[in-house]
C-alpha cells in the first residue's frame, strides 16, 4: 500500500512538473524548425513559394535594401495549374511592389522543397552566383537550410533569413490552429526527411512527395481558406 501511495504520489508530482512546464516545452519544441543567420551580403537572394504575400514581400524587401551583391532575386516555384506557377505568380507580386523586371529570375519547375534547391542550383551556376540568402516562412526555414546546404554543397555559402514579422510564432502555436497546422505538418516532413534523407535528384525528389503524399505548399490552405503555404 505505502509502494502504491508514493507511485501515485510521484505521478502526481510529474503531472504538475508537465502542466506547469509544458509551454516552455512546446515553445523550444517549435523553434526547432527555425533556422536564423545573421544577415549579410549574398549574391542573390531566393525566395521559396508559398504563404499569400509574406515570402515575396520579405525578398523584395532585402532586394531594395540592397542585400543582393548582384542585384538579382529568384523566385522559387514550379506549376500550379495549366499555363501558371508560383514563380510567375510571386514574379508579378514583386514588380507590384516595385522590384525593377530586370533583377528577377524564375525558377519555375519545382514543386517541393528539394526540387527547389536542385532546380535553383542549376540557375547559380548558370549564372556564377556563389552566395544566397534563402527566404521562407519560419517554419519551414530549419528543414529548407538541411536541404539546400546538402544539395547546394560546400561551394555555395547559404544565409537563412525566415520572414521577419511572420505571421507564424512559436509562442503558444498549439493554441492557434493556423500555427498548429503547419508546425505539425513541418514535424511530419522532418520525419520523412530523416527516414529517406534528401533527395538530391528531380527523379528521386518527386518520389518522395509522391510517398509523403503531401504537397509543400499546401499546408496553410488546410487551416485557412485564405492562405496557402
Amino acid at each position: 500500500m505505502l509502494r502504491l501511495l508514493k507511485l501515485f504520489s510521484l505521478m502526481v508530482f510529474l503531472a504538475g512538473i508537465l502542466f506547469l512546464t509544458h509551454g516552455l516545452v512546446l515553445t523550444k519544441t517549435s523553434e526547432f524548425l527555425i533556422k536564423k543567420d545573421e544577415l549579410k551580403p549574398a549574391d542573390v537572394i531566393v525566395v521559396l513559394a508559398g504563404e499569400t504575400t509574406e515570402r515575396v514581400d520579405y525578398g523584395v524587401r532585402l532586394l531594395k535594401e540592397g542585400w543582393a551583391g548582384k542585384d538579382r532575386i529568384i523566385m522559387a516555384g514550379g506549376p500550379i495549374v495549366w499555363k501558371y506557377s508560383w514563380a510567375a505568380l510571386m514574379k508579378e507580386q514583386a514588380l507590384h511592389l516595385g522590384a525593377p523586371a530586370k533583377t528577377i529570375i524564375l525558377e519555375d519547375k519545382s514543386q517541393s522543397t528539394e526540387e527547389d534547391a536542385i532546380f535553383t542550383k542549376e540557375l547559380l551556376l548558370k549564372n556564377g552566383f556563389r552566395s544566397i540568402i534563402l527566404v521562407t516562412s519560419p517554419y519551414h526555414s530549419k528543414r529548407a537550410a538541411l536541404i539546400f546546404e546538402k544539395i547546394l554543397g560546400s561551394d555555395f555559402r547559404i544565409i537563412n533569413a525566415p520572414v521577419e514579422d511572420s505571421w507564424y510564432s512559436s509562442s503558444d502555436w498549439w493554441r492557434r490552429r493556423r500555427d498548429r497546422a503547419a508546425a505539425l505538418s513541418e514535424f511530419s516532413k522532418f520525419a520523412w526527411l530523416w527516414i529517406f534523407g534528401v533527395q538530391d535528384s528531380p527523379e528521386e525528389a518527386q518520389m518522395s512527395d509522391a510517398g509523403l503524399n503531401i504537397r509543400e505548399r499546401s499546408v496553410s490552405s488546410a487551416a485557412s481558406p485564405s492562405q496557402t503555404q
